[in-house]
């Protein structure tokens, strides 16, 4: 869920296989079995718990490579699971999440995320799915995205060094801003406890403080019965804004106009959602 600004930058070429079986389960993970099991928990989830609505997803492409754009927020990544059910039955595209190391190597977390599709964020890895046509979903802010504090929710951080335009005029690839308010309601970061970084450094940077974590235990990792909104951007050729992944300026504005999009509609979205549980 990270743009991986300091991976690989190979050019993407002819598919080629990273392990497919024949029933669709591959090298990262992906197991089409525990997808259509989720399925009908994911559909309640959104539905009844999150009372999701979403808007503009005619906008995404049928077929073909793409890269959806979204913000990130909430002390766990329930956007991840979101974006991911609900953009498979509005658009039947199975995204793939580029995802945070602290969030891949997570005890049960981890391996929940690479079940559905989620794979270590990399130049590498993105580079490889958008050779095979896959959709591929990026969270530019990263794990400040995540670290986000509650009385800073729904205002974007950096986007970092626009790794993700690169990524997109490289292979040749539409971009997809794709704005979402609901996360750091569903699990608020009121604070955060860093004394474990040292403790362990492969986890995640610090152990988050919601309302129900680590009060209730294991149960306050639970989300909130927020209401999420998704709006789907238009898509945008990268092409058309930068000629070469070398020229910082233009990746940089690009990546900013994107961010600027998506802050602009994250704000409309609360504003016409109201009260986030209510």
């Amino acid at each position: 869920m990270s743009d991986a600004d300091n991976a690989s930058t190979s050019a993407v070429g002819p598919a080629h296989p990273v392990g497919h079986d024949d029933d669709g389960f591959d090298a990262y993970g992906k197991d089409p079995a525990v997808i259509n099991s989720l399925r009908p928990a994911l559909d309640a989830l959104l539905d009844r718990w999150f009372r999701l609505t979403i808007e503009g997803q005619s906008q995404v492409p049928a077929h073909g490579r793409v890269i959806f754009v979204a913000n990130h927020g909430g002390a766990l990544p329930w956007d991840t699971v979101v974006l991911f059910g609900a953009l498979l039955r509005a658009t039947g595209r199975e995204v793939r999440p580029l995802v945070e190391d602290p969030v891949i190597t997570a005890p049960f977390l981890g391996t929940l995320m690479s079940r559905i599709g989620g794979v270590r964020a990399s130049q590498e890895n993105a580079t490889r799915l958008l050779s095979r046509d896959e959709a591929v979903l990026v969270f530019p802010e990263g794990m400040q995205g995540l670290g986000k504090s509650w009385g800073r929710r729904h205002q974007l951080q950096r986007f970092g060094r626009g790794g993700f335009v690169r990524l997109a005029v490289r292979t040749q690839t539409v971009l997809v801003p794709v704005a979402v308010v609901g996360g750091e309601e569903t699990s608020p970061l009121l604070g955060k406890v860093e004394a474990l970084k040292a403790l362990l450094p492969d986890m995640a940077p610090w152990l988050p403080i919601t309302p129900l974590f680590p009060l209730l235990g294991p149960l306050g990792l639970l989300p909130l019965p927020a209401r999420w909104r998704i709006r789907v951007g238009e898509p945008i050729n990268p092409a058309d804004h930068v000629s070469e992944e070398g020229d910082a300026v233009a990746v940089n504005a690009l990546a900013s106009r994107i961010r600027d999009r998506i802050q602009k509609d994250v704000s409309e979205l609360v504003e016409a959602r109201g009260g986030a549980w209510l």
